[in-house]
């Protein structure tokens, strides 16, 4: 009794139990909310009469002057509570985009042509550019990009969360959410989202690495390996590299195009030049959700066999 007892004490078992919240109960609402409160604070102190060197200082204060108070306040709820563990779940629940991203994609991979209005609005919280111009090539292109980082950013939580704890976690999330509110991708934005762009980037480098590297173990593996270098055109590499890789293995192409104001601004193509549809896209994004499983497997065999053998 007493090892299914510290079996809920270790990281696995705790960001499974997060994973099953974020699959039965999505947290758009609070995603949402987190994210328009950043903004919100953005606007008031990112003005266009300031320096670019004065919002670079300024962005990264509010992510100080944001992380103390989060920080003490976890930690105050964790003393207060009678089981500090089962809070961790409940944070990295509030942070995951894998239940959002399950009950969006399936509506908007519909064949029917109405459905495509549908498949735009319900993108449109959720990637950064501009939904009503888009084709339906361009439609199902980002959704594959979005899906893909999206879902390594949550593979990225929860590998900072086992190697750091909690507050490692804490820490990463609200960078993410700071990325997201302030994108650096928008003129606006670039200065007074700098420092957050750039700390986001640093700490999801390495899980991003290994999310790449892992979907070289899947058919198309060679066609991965050739692709593998063009990560070096994109802006941020380790997405770069992780969106060749997948589209890659793939067959298809991702990159080109794409507005995020009225002006268009083009990004290098990756993986090949196979049109994507939504099949590809629905097996691209289930292909993500078995990388992601193979290492929760291992990571379950560790902790399984750590566990009952001391």
């Amino acid at each position: 009794m007493t090892d299914y007892l510290s079996l809920l004490e270790q990281p696995v078992p705790l960001l499974t139990i997060a994973i099953v919240l974020s699959l039965l109960l999505p947290a758009t609402r609070m995603q949402q909310w987190l994210t328009q409160s950043l903004q919100t604070l953005g606007l008031r102190l990112n003005g266009a009469r300031y320096s670019a060197r004065y919002l670079k200082v300024a962005g990264g204060a509010v992510l100080l002057c944001l992380l103390l108070p989060l920080v003490a306040t976890y930690w105050a709820l964790s003393v207060l509570a009678p089981s500090p563990s089962l809070l961790e779940p409940l944070l990295l629940w509030c942070c995951l985009d894998l239940g959002r991203l399950s009950r969006t994609l399936p509506s908007c991979l519909q064949p029917h042509e109405r459905q495509k209005e549908m498949a735009r609005l319900a993108l449109a919280p959720l990637c950064l550019r501009q939904t009503d111009p888009l084709s339906p090539l361009g439609l199902y292109k980002a959704m594959a990009e979005m899906t893909t980082l999206r879902l390594a950013a949550d593979a990225a939580l929860l590998c900072w969360y086992v190697w750091g704890g909690v507050y490692a976690a804490l820490i990463f999330a609200l960078l993410r959410y700071g990325a997201q509110a302030w994108p650096f991708k928008i003129e606006q934005w670039r200065a007074f989202g700098t420092v957050a762009s750039w700390l986001y980037r640093a700490m999801a480098w390495l899980p991003f690495q290994l999310l790449a590297l892992t979907l070289l173990i899947y058919p198309g593996s060679m066609r991965a390996i050739k692709a593998w270098p063009q990560g070096k055109l994109w802006a941020y590499p380790a997405s770069g590299r992780l969106l060749a890789v997948a589209a890659a293995g793939m067959n298809i192409g991702l990159g080109g195009p794409r507005r995020y104001t009225d002006a268009t601004t083009y990004y290098p193509k990756l993986g090949t030049k196979n049109y994507l549809n939504g099949s590809a896209t629905r097996a691209l994004f289930i292909r993500i959700i078995m990388a992601l499983l193979f290492w929760l497997s291992l990571g379950w065999a560790f902790t399984l066999v750590m566990l009952f053998n001391v």
